[in-house]
């Protein structure tokens, strides 16, 4: 499930935030160039200096990352161009994207056009053109490729919102492919690889005859049904062992989203080849949803704990990406992390890096490396003897190359405190001023701890007047092991409760004759007995743990005496007339009346103490009970309680 937080306001919205950005066409004959007219940027303030970064769909299957692309289609005809713009430090809303369509009567300039687009030996990769904001567009860009000649037809596959997440982040607004590719269904696809004859033989001869089931295909789809509730299928065919294809998907970042700022969602993108022979291939791509565009961002992954599973061990994921927005190449990144208390430095170990670097402890003296530093309570990677080429640096046409990232693990100290903490990191390229990332928070999921409750309610005694009972047994529902203030839900059934109230002696003269004998009523004495069944409520109960073994509380209860049975024993103390203060014979009489139901209500205020395991497991306490209205006396409750 994702993370509950207040919900952040939304910003406002300007005029210019609506205006879709202008697409200008310039040139003529066979050279033409595109470039875009964006509305003024607004400045963060503290913010490193406010700029667009560009993602052209050009209109035949090419895109470009360039500020002013040159067009170079093959064939005449319409094209329509689309401009993705990404407004990194502004305060604002991305620049809606409006299709121009470009007009080619006559073929252009021809060029090679390269997409600097897969980084590993696959088929299969992804990139998005900015990271989800909610309310936003963006593009999930997929490149699919045979690069060894045996994957000529196939489907792809794009799964995305995670059902951990208890909200979908996504909707696709729009899928757009230029090499033929055809929209197929999760049920065609399963058949496919289960080797479903009926439903292939259904599909015409060009499904073929062979129905060899493809389980790795099946098990790994039916792993992503399982991790993500929505899908899309596409179906491609004919694909040259040299030829990169792109499918274009426009998905829209919900605006609920805006609860989860800084939570790292993913989607994942899946080859499956149509010969059964031949494995799967997934990529799966993490993304922080953002409050603003900023390509240098600290991330947590997977930032909701479940602090009842977890131990000192448990490992928590950090990644910090940075950028290189200047002119120049930078040589030297230094990044420097505030630690939270509760992480131990010295667990620290890095999952990945990029430029991949060896450590500078190994590395000949103008070597490519890494330093890693610790302290208490910070850690600082530096990057040096690095190229990291700079966005607005002469010829760097791919922005990935201006980008690095350093993913590393820390574990705990010790079992925290249940309390939410966070860490930021301050990134500097060669001498220039530390740029500040945002705070990458851990919370704890808030989990739920059932308890039941076995205790005894007493009154000290008033002479003429005992309370005893009743026996109790509840059940409780609370936070689980929380380490602030919290209110927490009681329900109590009462049995065998019993209130006895003496009217003292009444000397009496009378004369009366039991058995055939004379005696003097010397006194008379009554008793009242009341039974009771009740059920009390707690629904206000305020507790705060000191410690891990002392908590403290503070509440109301109500009560309702569910059954009520009184019973009057009236006593006679006979004596002779001879010897009047001598008691010979105790006659009595009793009188039972009818069971009342639910005949009283009382509420009452309450402290409460506890000792023991008190955030999980069992423990003591005793309670004092002041009423405020009813007839029932002030009283202590002491019980025993196990938390789950």
């Amino acid at each position: 499930m994702m993370a509950q937080t207040a919900p952040m306001p939304q910003q406002p919205s300007f005029p210019q935030d609506t205006v879709p950005a202008e697409i200008v066409v310039t040139g003529e004959d066979d050279s033409i160039q595109v470039s875009a007219k964006l509305r003024p940027l607004r400045q963060i303030a503290g913010a490193p200096a406010a700029f667009y970064t560009y993602f052209w769909e050009l209109g035949d299957g090419t895109f470009s990352f360039s500020k002013t692309p040159e067009l170079h289609y093959k064939d005449t005809g319409t094209y329509q161009v689309r401009l993705y713009a990404t407004n990194n430090y502004d305060d604002g809303k991305a620049p809606p994207t409006k299709p121009r369509p470009i007009k080619v009567k006559k073929p252009l300039k021809p060029a090679i056009w390269a997409s600097h687009f897969f980084r590993s030996n696959g088929n299969i990769e992804m990139k998005i053109n900015s990271n989800p904001k909610p309310g936003e567009d963006f593009v999930a860009l997929i490149g699919y490729r045979n690069v060894t000649g045996e994957v000529p037809s196939g489907s792809l596959v794009l799964f995305y919102n995670e059902r951990q997440f208890d909200r979908s982040c996504f909707n696709i607004a729009d899928t757009r492919n230029y090499s033929g590719m055809d929209s197929s269904s999760m049920q065609a696809l399963l058949a496919q690889v289960e080797g479903n004859p009926e439903i292939l033989l259904a599909r015409g001869p060009a499904a073929g005859g062979g129905y060899t089931p493809n389980a790795a295909a099946k098990a790994l789809l039916l792993n992503m049904q399982q991790a993500y509730s929505g899908h899309t299928v596409m179906k491609f065919n004919a694909m040259d062992q040299t030829a990169e294809k792109f499918l274009f998907v426009t998905m829209h970042t919900l605006p609920e989203m805006i609860a989860d700022t800084n939570a790292v969602v993913s989607m994942t993108a899946i080859l499956v080849p149509d010969n059964p022979s031949l494995q799967p291939e997934a990529f799966t791509l993490e993304m922080p949803v953002v409050a603003s565009h900023d390509p240098n961002r600290m991330q947590l992954k997977k930032r909701r704990i479940n602090y009842r599973l977890m131990g000192k061990k448990k490992e928590l994921t950090y990644k910090v990406q940075f950028q290189n927005t200047g002119k120049g190449p930078a040589k030297k990144v230094a990044i420097g992390i505030a630690v939270p208390k509760q992480l131990n430095t010295e667990t620290v170990a890095i999952n990945s890096m990029s430029p991949v670097c060896i450590a500078c402890d190994s590395a000949y003296n103008t070597q490519s490396c890494i330093d890693t530093v610790r302290t208490k309570d910070s850690l600082y990677f530096v990057f040096k003897n690095i190229y990291l080429p700079g966005m607005q640096q002469d010829g760097v046409a791919d922005p990935d190359s201006t980008k690095g990232f350093i993913s590393y693990t820390i574990r705990f100290k010790k079992k925290p405190k249940k309390i939410p903490f966070s860490s930021s990191a301050a990134i500097i390229f060669d001498k220039n001023e530390p740029i500040y990332t945002n705070r990458a928070t851990a919370k704890f999921i808030k989990g739920i701890s059932p308890a039941i409750v076995a205790g005894y309610t007493f009154s000290p005694d008033k002479g003429d007047y005992t309370l005893k009972g009743p026996l109790q047994l509840g059940a409780v529902l609370a936070p689980f092991a929380p380490s602030r203030p919290y209110f927490q839900l009681e329900a109590y059934a009462g049995l065998l409760e019993k209130e006895v109230h003496e009217n003292g002696f009444t000397r009496d003269k009378r004369d009366t004759t039991v058995d055939g004998r004379a005696y003097m009523v010397s006194g008379r004495s009554s008793a009242t007995t009341v039974n009771r069944s009740s059920l009390q409520v707690v629904p206000l109960h305020f507790r705060y743990n000191i410690t891990r073994w002392i908590g403290v509380g503070a509440g109301a209860l109500a009560q309702v005496n569910i059954s009520t049975k009184t019973t009057i024993e009236n006593r006679a103390y006979l004596s002779d007339f001879q010897q009047p203060n001598v008691v010979l014979k105790t006659v009595s009489s009793t009188v039972t009346e009818n069971t009342a139901w639910f005949a009283s209500f009382n509420a009452a205020a309450f402290a409460d103490l506890q000792i023991g395991s008190v955030k999980a497991g069992p423990a003591v306490g005793l309670r004092y009970i002041r009423q405020v209205t009813g007839n029932t006396p002030n009283r202590f409750f002491v019980y025993a309680i196990y938390r789950l």
